[in-house]
């Protein structure tokens, strides 16, 4: 229907016809519905504030990073209000952001000290290449290179674990906001990710 085609007579002879209190109803609905449409949108908050996180503790990290971080704490915010439902986008952009730190600060680690059989350029190493290439031996080696402590790594390992177990539940699974509070510890509470780029 056209705008040239409401007939703005009738309405008129109808609103004539209408009650006092008909009139201040309809007034009133139709006050509510401009409320509603000119009420401003809650304020969005940064992925920091919504993390608990200090931008300055993580503004040294890639900006493919960050980007990942953001994208994950976005879709968790999208789904908060529904516990049921399948976050295993957001598991994956943490997973994203892990392997990203893998290949920029352990990658030279792992090609030139360790001498890790077919990883040779970061592209084609997986989250599973860096957790394989931990082995008790080669986590010994890194100690005893100074690359910090056998402790740090054991628990690099582990992290990547955490990570690959996610991945494997998001392509076979489901992952609900409960589950993801289990990666989000690791990577963002336990500082996961900051110690990544502190291990080298």
């Amino acid at each position: 229907m056209k705008f040239s085609d409401i007939d703005f007579s009738s309405i008129a002879n109808m609103m004539n016809n209408l009650s006092d209190e008909q009139k201040e109803n309809l007034n009133s609905m139709a006050q509510d519905m401009m409320d509603k449409v000119q009420t401003e949108p809650e304020e969005e908050i940064s992925f920091y504030e919504y993390l608990h996180i200090d931008e300055k503790d993580y503004k040294e990290l890639p900006g493919q990073v960050l980007d990942y971080i953001e994208a994950a704490s976005d879709m968790e915010q999208f789904y908060e209000d529904d516990e049921n439902a399948d976050v295993s986008a957001a598991a994956l952009y943490y997973a994203k952001a892990v392997l990203v730190m893998e290949r920029e600060y352990h990658f030279p680690i792992f090609k030139n000290v360790l001498q890790v059989p077919n990883m040779t350029i970061p592209a084609t190493t997986t989250i599973q290449s860096y957790w394989n290439a931990l082995t008790d031996e080669n986590i010994h080696r890194l100690a005893d290179e100074d690359f910090g402590s056998s402790d740090q790594w054991v628990k690099e390992k582990q992290l990547l674990q955490t990570v690959m177990i996610c991945l494997n539940r998001a392509e076979y699974d489901v992952i609900h906001a409960q589950d993801l509070q289990v990666l989000k510890k690791a990577l963002i509470d336990e500082q996961g990710l900051l110690q990544i780029a502190a291990l080298q």
